[in-house]
């Protein structure tokens, strides 16, 4: 490659990165935290930076053995920078995003060509459940960050003698990263996915003939073992024990929460999350398939992807507790796999089926009427306050119009930019419009905002009563202050005395008479604001509730 032609490739992949930057910091610090992973891991960093103490996460000033450390961290350099917000939360996995993309684009060249790793970058800033995941203060950002580097970097290393040492440095690097990100799935299924390629191709000896586990375990454990001992000793390995048997035993084996479903759960998720590509997924694998004799031999990339995709795909859909973020680090291959299918139909080498093109289309279509139908029908029945959505339906629907016209005319990247323009419609229409108005569901915040308003700095308590969600004693509390959640209404007494006689109870509306017939009669009681909650769908309050004496002092 000329230094021309490489100098106009890394100015196209930065330019790319910019994009996929902008796209998902676009007004991503402007809505509350979302219940509930967002703020249990902002409360606990805020207890963290409370204690000094970076090593060991809390929550409500208990362990909290949901994560290791490495999103907190990340968490605490944008709180650093922009403040303890969603901006300052968040800001840290937009720049995953980010990476990511320009990590692909970078990466896939030398395996696929300029212009497909281009595309796959395009494809992966655009999907739709890019545009959640990138946007949230959560570890899920750095896992896929980490796992895509692992992975990629041990095929380039594989395939080109010349990276092998590199390559192989790098992979066991990442997994390491990945595993103070996300726990042991950090090493176990990209090394599941490395030994299955690997015994495919009937190679499997040349992990130890060449050194590789030499090389790489030594360097892996030297990142990982520092952070793992050291909230082993502080917590005399309590941390440790509760992370592998709840949130990883437990978590596969049972399904915590209520998150299960069946065994295509995923087929079904992944279908939505790629949104607008799905639709060419079809037309990827029936290529595959057609070369599958001579996958591995012949095209060792794509059987690598391929692998990469079903065996993380199989392994979570096997599992008990199922969520939509589980199967994320599959995206990148997929991303790679269609990029590569629509690149060999743009250059004419292998034409999409124009019937396909028509029937993926037609699908997509159908798809923006179904979000408009239900947008327009059932979110309103559900979520009264919501109102009509079917605006969301419109960006899919012109999208797929005008790519059917282009498609009439047989051409293929004018399709390629409608879809893409619709996938970033979407996403305003989601950020200016939709986002606004559920974050006026979410009484959290305002009930946070307005106990600081009343309390300044005075002492204070706060407590729930039959509903609770992490971001109340996030916005509500004040530093290490924990969030009292009562079984009866005698322990009312006990919580007001430890907030030296002023409590804030946030409490479904239809309880307050029945809280306020209980209560004893040396407490007052104020209502100071009741609205809609989206997460219960019931009408929540927050009662300020104060001892005579301390009214009196106040007074006088």
């Amino acid at each position: 490659m000329s230094e021309q032609r490489r100098g106009t490739f890394v100015f196209q992949a930065l330019l790319l990165f910019l994009f996929a930057f902008w796209l998902f910091a676009f007004h991503t610090g402007d809505a509350s935290l979302w219940d509930v992973d967002e703020p249990n891991n902002a409360q606990a960093l805020k207890e963290m930076m409370v204690h000094h103490n970076l090593v060991v996460p809390t929550f409500n000033e208990a362990l909290r053995p949901d994560k290791p450390i490495l999103n907190y961290w990340l968490m605490w350099t944008g709180v650093r920078l922009l403040g303890m917000n969603s901006w300052g939360l968040r800001i840290g996995s937009v720049a995953m995003g980010a990476l990511l993309v320009l990590y692909l684009a970078l990466a896939l060249r030398r395996l696929y060509g300029d212009q497909t790793a281009l595309l796959a970058g395009l494809l992966t800033a655009t999907a739709l459940h890019s545009q959640i995941i990138f946007r949230a203060a959560v570890p899920d950002p750095l896992l896929i960050l980490f796992v895509a580097i692992a992975l990629i970097s041990y095929l380039r290393g594989y395939l080109y003698p010349e990276e092998e040492r590199r390559g192989v440095l790098i992979t066991y690097g990442a997994m390491g990263l990945a595993t103070l990100a996300k726990g042991p799935i950090g090493f176990l299924l990209p090394g599941l996915i490395i030994v299955i390629f690997l015994l495919l191709r009937r190679d499997l000896p040349s992990l130890w003939r060449k050194g590789h586990l030499t090389w790489g375990i030594p360097l892996f454990l030297v990142i990982t073992l520092p952070w793992y001992l050291a909230v082993g000793i502080e917590t005399h390995w309590a941390w440790d024990w509760l992370f592998i048997e709840q949130q990883n035993v437990d978590r596969y084996t049972t399904a915590m929460q209520g998150h299960r479903g069946p065994v295509y759960y995923y087929l079904v998720t992944i279908a939505l999350a790629l949104l607008p590509w799905t639709i060419f997924l079809p037309q990827t694998f029936t290529e595959l398939w057609r070369r599958q004799g001579a996958l591995l031999q012949k095209t060792p990339a794509d059987a690598f992807m391929l692998v990469w995709a079903i065996t993380w795909v199989a392994f979570f859909s096997l599992g008990a507790t199922k969520l939509p973020n589980y199967v994320w680090e599959a995206y990148p291959a997929l991303f790679g796999l269609i990029a590569a299918r629509l690149y060999a139909a743009l250059n004419q080498t292998q034409p999409l089926s124009r019937r396909g093109v028509f029937v993926s289309l037609g699908a997509l279509l159908l798809v923006g009427v179904t979000l408009m139908v239900l947008g327009a029908w059932l979110v309103p029945e559900q979520i009264p306050p919501l109102g009509d959505v079917a605006y969301l339906g419109f960006p899919y629907i012109a999208a797929a119009l005008l790519a059917l016209l282009f498609a009439w005319r047989g051409l293929l990247l004018p399709v390629i930019s409608s879809l893409g323009a619709g996938a970033v419609a979407l996403t305003a229409c989601l950020v200016l419009l939709t986002v606004p108005a559920l974050d006026a569901l979410k009484p959290s915040v305002t009930m946070g905002r307005i106990i600081r308003a009343s309390e300044g700095t005075q002492p204070y308590a706060i407590a729930t009563w039959r509903w609770f969600e992490p971001s109340f004693l996030f916005y509500g509390g004040r530093g290490t202050m924990q969030v009292h959640q009562l079984k009866t209404l005698q322990e009312l007494q006990r919580v007001v005395a430890d907030g030296q006689g002023t409590v804030y109870l946030a409490l479904p509306v239809q309880d307050i008479s029945a809280v306020r017939a209980q209560l004893s009669k040396t407490l007052r009681v104020r209502e100071l604001y009741s609205g809609y909650e989206l997460y219960s769908r019931k009408y929540i309050a927050l009662l300020r509730i104060r001892t005579s004496s301390h009214l009196e002092s106040n007074a006088s």
